[in-house]
């Protein structure tokens, strides 16, 4: 009697699930490869890459815009697929960065502002993740911790006495 069910229920149920497959959006193989690239993210887990893509935001930004300043409180992390713009810190230059450089991390990190300002020098491509999401990603694996630690230490300006 169960038997005779289960082809009823499959065929009931069959409707939503292939919409379902329908919608699904395949990952961005650019995008795919492009985190994989990136020293920070490359020990991530395939579930957690996927979780990186299900909430980063790809972003197209004139020259001459201003995409964090210093003194803000820290909201996202930037990495830049193209293009080029410059770090400053109190007006100075610090570096300039392009394509697979990436920003914002110290203060998602420690919880403190921004340390210096991002200005891009042309158009840029970047993909930008959310505060949480960053978090969750570099603190839930030692190595990935360990490497944004290391980042976040070697780019943090001297305290000044």
């Amino acid at each position: 009697c169960v038997g005779a069910f289960a082809p009823v229920v499959m065929l009931i149920a069959w409707r939503p699930l292939s919409a379902i497959d329908r919608a699904a959006v395949a990952p961005d193989g650019e995008t795919v490869a492009f985190l994989r690239r990136m020293p920070l993210f490359a020990p991530l887990p395939p579930p957690a890459i996927e979780r990186i893509l299900a909430r980063v935001e790809r972003i197209s930004v004139p020259a001459d815009e201003v995409l964090i300043r210093e003194g803000d409180v820290g909201d996202r992390f930037l990495m830049i697929v193209d293009g080029r713009g410059e770090l400053t810190r109190g007006g100075q230059p610090v570096t300039d960065l392009g394509p697979g450089d990436h920003f914002g991390e110290i203060a998602l990190l420690r919880d403190v502002p921004r340390n210096a300002t991002f200005t891009a020098t042309t158009p840029m491509t970047l993909l930008v993740l959310d505060r949480d999401t960053f978090l969750e990603a570099v603190t839930g694996h030692p190595q990935v911790h360990a490497r944004a630690e290391a980042i976040a230490d070697a780019r943090t300006p001297p305290a000044s006495s």
